[in-house]
């Protein structure tokens, strides 16, 4: 599969993005949540792993994101896919080119061997970004093109990172959950609500969703953050 080489410089790894110079908790915590996510999707294939939180601002992209290069640090083949075609996130945390993207592509605009999965050469990470902001993206996510470009990547790659919206804010995230093989849910220290996150479990329980567990989120270095 082609990819491009991004132009945009990324951002000082130490502020976000998980590598050996991340604190030892923080590389441990990621260590636990991947061993985790792999002990509760047993046997050998592709992974389609969606990440999600009951509202904005629980750090679910930052998770997806760290989560994908830990897996890459195991020599598996990882993309992560921001499928937030509302307020989409990745591209500025990691510091690469918005667009093209997953919005393009279901659109028409692109195809995936050209010039749409960024590569990040430092974390051995490919990246597709959410593109240009759609009129209607829960269309475009619930198209039989998505469900046909998930079965392309599961071809190439050990492990999908699906970034969603917020289930309480959007549908899109519940509408892929006959195609994803588990939910991460990101719960927030002294951010998260309890009726939000309520009501995202009734959502993936009605749609169906497999729930891998609970990321909990900001305790800091003491606590025991990131566990799923």
């Amino acid at each position: 599969m082609k990819k491009r080489k991004n132009d945009a410089p990324l951002f000082d790894p130490k502020k976000m993005l998980l590598s050996e110079e991340s604190s030892f908790p923080t590389r441990e915590a990621y260590k636990t949540l991947r061993t985790n996510v792999l002990f509760t999707l047993p046997g050998s294939g592709s992974k389609c792993i969606g990440v999600v939180s009951g509202n904005r601002g629980e750090g679910k992209s930052t998770i997806a994101i760290n989560l994908g290069i830990s897996f890459a640090q195991t020599n598996k083949r990882v993309i992560v896919v921001d499928c937030d075609m509302r307020l989409p996130t990745v591209a500025s945390k990691i510091g690469i080119n918005s667009k093209p993207g997953l919005s393009n592509y279901l659109a028409g605009g692109e195809t995936v061997q050209e010039n749409l999965i960024q590569h990040l050469e430092e974390y051995d990470l490919d990246v597709l970004v959410a593109g240009d902001i759609p009129p209607d993206p829960t269309s475009l996510l619930g198209s039989v093109q998505m469900e046909n470009l998930i079965g392309l990547l599961r071809e190439y790659y050990d492990i999908i990172i699906l970034d969603f919206p917020p289930v309480t804010v959007v549908a899109d995230s519940v509408i892929l959950s006959n195609i994803v093989d588990g939910y991460l849910v990101v719960v927030r220290h002294n951010v998260s609500e309890y009726q939000k996150l309520k009501e995202a479990f009734r959502q993936l329980e009605f749609s169906d969703a497999k729930v891998l567990g609970i990321v909990y989120n900001g305790k800091g270095a003491h606590g025991k953050s990131y566990k799923a």
